[in-house]
């Protein structure tokens, strides 16, 4: 027995490695990534400009181990991107749910695309969520989120128990996609927790404003402390709806040995996705964490290859699985739909999760940043030279806009205005909004950031008759933190709340010789949901 619970140890070591790992090769991958802006703009030599913490280490840690390649270009080519999208080692692979979502926004199937999500399919058929506890980095994030919900206990204040049926993912994952179908404008990517989570660490490293990032997640942290344990995990996530879907046939399955299983029930308060080992192992929600092994004293819960028809011939399947399959058959004939619907291949699509800022190679001395957007017929290029303006001096904005189907610059004027950002309060207009005329096709305006901060320049032009309005993020200097530093205080509030509160009652019981908790108010249920009043 001792054996057994030692090689289960094991196993959750490995995986918080594999899930340490993940998390490091997102920062990586970032720090690449940066280090090839700088080499492009050729200033990795530059000690003046390589200045700080990001360039000595882009200078000193990654230009020494990438120069000495044999083409360090390619290398950095092959090696980009977050969870949502990656190239490793000059590989593409996309998150399932990023390659659904792109299909159902253009309705077009674009083949780079679906060969990129091959290894997450074959893995996920084969062994069944494992991204979501083995690999994904908010996973880690919402097991410290329960790790929080004990200290609150230690305070003596009982967090809620708000329970959400497991089927509520299976239908924001359709309603989803039906939205990105109807709109063209995709959702996911912007609240999936490993998707935020992965742009957060980029704009950490490129030394962006990720405040709206960690407040999106902190919202998430603190509706699992204080409301719901693992709620997004369980009752919300798509990436997990999806990725149940593909692994419900899986070989690799945790399975129970009936005659070894005592019925202490030990393992169904430590399983993190919320369901019951002893009957639901090999249901669609379980996601081959293997948590429970560790603390089925008996050895009753173990890792098995079964055939996929082992699933299907189970006398009894319980409501939570019924409800799980009807779900799969629903989101199953939903993604049938969508491939049917998307015939025609795209022209391109791009799912790399990088920071927007592109350096051209032409401008040697500094970086000049490139942001592309489009509107009706039109591709608009956004151009900042110099890439990431100083403040208080002048910067050089041009928009390049031109008719994709006949090739035509646009002539026409077009009005642009500068804003200055606010965490809280409106925006601070620099550039009150200036009609621009063309000049060499292209439109010229010269403006002059005051301070370190993150600015929207508008370009507005008619498009089909309307007037569009195109924003684009232009980053001066190195805006501080403030959100960020107003979070981390709240924080340390509630720190220091929770341990004077468990001060303060446990010094109440011991004058009070011990008195015994009031008895809790009356349990309240509803359908697909339970809670303590």
């Amino acid at each position: 027995m001792k054996l057994a619970i030692n090689r289960h140890t094991a196993l959750q070591i490995v995986r918080r490695c594999v899930q340490g790992s993940v998390i490091l090769l997102v920062a990586g991958l970032a720090l690449l990534s940066l280090y090839a802006h700088y080499r492009a703009a050729h200033v990795i030599e530059d000690e003046q400009l390589m200045a700080g913490l990001r360039g000595e280490t882009a200078a000193k840690l990654v230009h020494p181990l990438v120069d000495r390649l044999e083409d360090p270009q390619a290398f950095l080519d092959a090696n980009k991107g977050t969870v949502w999208s990656m190239r490793l080692l000059g590989v593409s692979i996309t998150d399932p749910l990023a390659a659904a979502e792109a299909v159902a926004t253009t309705k077009r199937i674009h083949v780079p695309l679906l060969l990129s999500v091959i290894i997450p399919v074959l893995l996920t058929v084969l062994l069944g969520k494992v991204f979501c506890s083995w690999i994904c980095p908010a996973y880690v994030l919402f097991e410290v989120a329960g790790k929080l919900r004990r200290l609150l206990r230690l305070a003596e204040i009982r967090p809620g128990e708000v329970k959400f049926a497991h089927a509520n993912k299976y239908v924001f994952l359709v309603i989803g996609l039906v939205v990105a179908a109807i709109v063209a404008t995709p959702f996911f990517a912007l609240v999936y927790p490993p998707a935020v989570m992965s742009r957060a660490i980029h704009a950490w490293i490129f030394g962006t404003e990720l405040a709206g990032m960690i407040i999106l997640l902190g919202i998430a942290v603190a509706f699992e402390v204080f409301v719901s344990p693992r709620w997004w995990c369980r009752s919300v996530c798509p990436g997990g709806a999806l990725y149940g879907i593909l692994g419900w046939a899986r070989p690799v399955r945790v399975t129970l040995a009936r005659d070894a299983c005592t019925g202490c029930r030990a393992c169904i308060p430590v399983c993190e996705a919320g369901i019951d080992p002893i009957t639901e192992s090999s249901s669609i929600e379980c996601d081959n964490c293997a948590v429970c092994l560790g603390h089925c004293e008996p050895g009753a819960l173990k890792f098995t290859i079964a055939p996929p028809d082992a699933l299907r011939e189970r006398p009894s399947r319980s409501r939570k699985a019924s409800g799980a399959a009807t779900a799969h058959r629903v989101t199953t004939a939903l993604v049938v739909l969508l491939s049917i619907l998307a015939t025609d291949r795209a022209l391109g699509h791009h799912v790399l999760g990088l920071p927007h800022y592109s350096y051209k190679e032409n401008y040697p001395q500094r970086p000049t940043l490139e942001y592309p957007a489009t509107t009706g017929p039109y591709d608009v290029l956004f151009t900042s030279y110099p890439g990431m303006p100083t403040p208080g001096e002048p910067a050089n904005l041009a928009f390049y806009v031109k008719d994709r189907e006949r090739g035509v610059v646009y002539a026409a004027p077009v009005t642009v205005r500068v804003l200055e950002t606010s965490t809280f309060g409106d925006n601070r207009v620099i550039v009150p909004a200036t009609r621009v005329l063309p000049f060499d096709n292209q439109h010229k305006i010269q403006c002059t950031f005051p301070r370190d901060a993150e600015y929207v320049v508008e370009l507005s032009l008619e498009v089909e008759g309307r007037q569009e309005v195109i924003p684009f993020l232009v980053v001066a200097g190195e805006p501080t933190a403030t959100t960020s530093i107003v979070l981390a205080a709240i924080s340390a509030c509630l720190v220091v709340f929770v341990v004077a509160r468990a001060v303060q009652k446990k010094r109440q019981r011991r004058r009070g010789g011990g008195a015994a908790h009031p008895e809790p108010l009356k349990r309240t249920t509803a359908p697909g949901m339970s809670f303590e009043v």
